[in-house]
């Protein structure tokens, strides 16, 4: 009988020679899902837990894409910058720092079709949380008087920069290898 390493390895070779992703073993092995609980995205829980499908009996963070969970709703208040970051940096979630996001990881969000954009925020209305649309600190300044923001409006998405001081929308971001 096979150890489980080599089990897994033996499923690893087989997924490299087929050209078959981590996402595609996922997908396939929830088929059976009802679709009302499948989803391209999972949920990571205040418990530091995460799945593809809600689970009734824990309370939803946010939602995890691109590598990093993002909080399923803005601050209530706009900030300034430096606020923002101060902000984020001291909210703590499993002993790690939450931050604005990268200037990365927002043009990844910003570079989706309009139509997974939309689907995205359908689920994180879903999970009651606030769609993503407007104007999002991300963790870079640009200059001495500017950070990079990233704009998520109807047609139009992209990042810019803004002065430091206007007071814009906050959304805490924690990297998911941060948890671990």
């Amino acid at each position: 009988m096979k150890t489980k390493e080599q089990a897994l390895a033996a499923i690893q070779k087989i997924m490299e020679q087929s050209g078959l992703t981590k996402e595609d073993v996922i997908s396939a092995w929830n088929i059976n899902v009802p679709t009302t609980e499948k989803s391209e995205y999972e949920i990571l829980y205040t418990d530091g837990t995460h799945s593809v499908s809600l689970q009734t009996d824990k309370t939803p963070w946010g939602v995890i894409i691109f590598g990093c969970a993002i909080h399923l709703n803005e601050i209530p208040d706009k900030m300034g910058y430096p606020k923002a970051q101060n902000f984020c940096s001291k909210t703590i979630f499993k002993s790690k720092k939450c931050n604005c996001g990268s200037r990365i990881f927002w043009t990844r969000v910003i570079s989706l079709s309009e139509e997974m954009l939309e689907k995205l925020n359908a689920f994180i209305i879903s999970i009651k949380g606030q769609p993503l649309k407007g104007d999002y600190w991300t963790t870079g300044k640009c200059h001495k008087n500017d950070a990079w923001i990233a704009y998520i409006h109807k047609g139009q998405k992209g990042i810019s920069s803004a002065n430091i001081h206007k007071r814009i929308k906050v959304r805490q971001i924690i990297e998911i290898a941060e948890l671990k």
